[in-house]
């Protein structure tokens, strides 16, 4: 539990660790976490696709980059049901047509912010598309953090620092026992051992 979002967060949890893939947004610390590889969540450029398409209608650029990454995640999605030799062609013919998105001029700035952003972290747009180990977005994560998000809009905050730490190490433990399919009662009850007294249920 920290009062900051900077880089020596990731820094501190990760020490001398560091990840094969690091799936996040373009949140600079995130950009700056200690991995081989970076895949950008494509559920967020989607969104802020989503806000150009909106500010600029009659511009067609930002909507077919949606439709691109869209069709990118349904391919990883159904890539248990082709070929490898037809996987690696709708793959190549992906990275083709971004290529081609990416060199066109565009007018509307909104437009031409995002491009240069995908130019600029191009090697992380498609990454999930060579590995079945990595996620084309960081959804699994923003599911994890929505209820300690809503705890604190609802208690308003924690009163004390260690009740802050006492709760974000329980869910650490919870929440890493769930992604095992291990209930909380049994992390819990790993973590202190069995219980002195029989329980009546």
């Amino acid at each position: 539990m920290r009062f900051n979002r900077s880089a020596d967060v990731i820094q501190d949890l990760m020490g001398e660790q560091a990840a094969e893939v690091w799936v996040s947004d373009c949140y600079l610390p995130q950009r700056k976490a200690p991995a081989q590889q970076h895949q950008r969540c494509l559920a967020h450029q989607l969104r802020n696709l989503q806000a150009v398409v909106e500010q600029v209608p009659h511009h067609f650029w930002a909507r077919h980059v949606q439709i691109l990454l869209r069709y990118a995640i349904h391919l990883h999605n159904q890539r248990q049901t082709l070929s490898e030799e037809a996987f690696v062609n709708r793959v190549a013919r992906i990275e083709k047509q971004f290529d081609k998105l990416l060199n066109q001029t565009l007018d509307p700035p909104a437009a031409r912010r995002l491009q240069r952003r995908y130019q600029k972290y191009r090697e992380a747009l498609f990454v999930f598309l060579y590995r079945t180990d990595v996620s084309p977005t960081n959804n699994i994560s923003e599911r994890y953090l929505r209820p300690s998000v809503i705890h604190r809009k609802v208690s308003g905050g924690f009163r004390s620092a260690w009740g802050a730490q006492g709760y974000a190490a329980l869910k650490s433990f919870t929440d890493t026992g769930a992604l095992s399919g291990i209930a909380p009662f049994q992390v819990i009850q790993n973590l202190f051992g069995s219980p002195a007294l029989p329980l009546h249920l």
